[in-house]
């Protein structure tokens, strides 16, 4: 027998101050992205996800402050992007 996936709508009342911390987590992560494509871009392209990670993953997090899933995920959707 298969599974069965529900999905449910679901609408989010975030305050002012959940507000301007998303505001500043996507700027950083923004941010993020555009170190990861200048440093795509001076280096030749090489748009492979675990080599850019062994690069970059721990510059990411200590310049951007990035916790984990977001720094493999600002590399993803960089090279995404090429």
């Amino acid at each position: 027998m298969g599974e069965i996936t529900k999905t449910m709508k679901l609408h989010i009342y975030p305050d002012e101050n959940a507000i301007r911390e998303f505001m500043s987590m996507t700027e950083i992560y923004r941010q993020a992205c555009n170190y990861i494509s200048d440093y795509i871009f001076n280096n030749g392209f090489v748009l492979n996800s675990v080599s850019l990670s062994s690069s970059l993953y721990h510059e990411l997090r200590d310049r951007f402050g990035l916790k984990s899933q977001l720094a493999q995920s600002a590399i993803r959707t960089a090279t995404a992007r090429y």
